[in-house]
């Protein structure tokens, strides 16, 4: 697969993307009493009594501040966001964690970050809207957007908001690889596409 144009920006999911921050869900899941079907935000979103809804969020929080102090970068990731920068072309995050969260996350391992969309600044994956508000922004048509992430809510996003699609998947069975504009299962395998004149 390749794309159909050199992208002037990438914006990339952050867990499970550019960081291992090795987030439970089973454990987030089995907490809060999220089925497995149901997203943990939307889960949040549908609790109307706000005792049960504050519980809700102090166990995704401790599971995300958690994961974001133990992040790691993905195999490749570092090396990828560095060529990016130097060659000039805006990196952006859009991410379903909060602020604070993907924060330290950016922080503590040093990730380039043009712009960070957390859950408080749009609505969550896979509605396209932060992906709208980035390429308004950065005066950027969405062609011109690449959006990198290891999950369907993330190409999902990206086709909606009409950028092109990259899914990382290194075990090679992500169901979501169909709904992509191209597919890698290493960092490597990105660089070499965006090198393409």
């Amino acid at each position: 697969m390749t794309l159909s144009a050199q992208p002037k920006a990438v914006v990339f999911d952050l867990d499970g993307t550019l960081v291992d921050s090795r987030l439970d869900f089973a454990a987030m899941r089995a907490e809060t009493g999220c089925p497995p079907e149901q997203g943990l935000l939307e889960f949040r979103d549908a609790i109307d009594d706000s005792e049960r809804r504050r519980q809700v969020e102090e166990v995704i929080h401790w599971h995300e501040i958690s994961g974001a102090k133990a992040a790691t970068w993905m195999p490749g990731a570092q090396s990828l966001t560095q060529a990016l920068t130097r060659r000039g072309l805006l990196l952006g995050v859009f991410t379903r964690n909060s602020r604070e969260c993907a924060s330290l996350t950016l922080s503590r391992l040093g990730i380039p970050c043009d712009d960070l969309v957390a859950r408080e600044d749009a609505a969550p994956k896979p509605d396209p809207g932060g992906l709208n508000m980035l390429a308004s922004r950065w005066g950027l048509a969405a062609g011109d957007i690449l959006m990198v992430g290891d999950f369907r809510y993330d190409i999902e996003s990206g086709r909606a908001a009409g950028m092109q699609t990259c899914l990382y998947d290194p075990a090679g069975d992500n169901p979501a690889a169909t709904l992509a504009d191209c597919v890698v299962s290493h960092f490597e395998e990105l660089e070499g596409l965006l090198d393409r004149d």
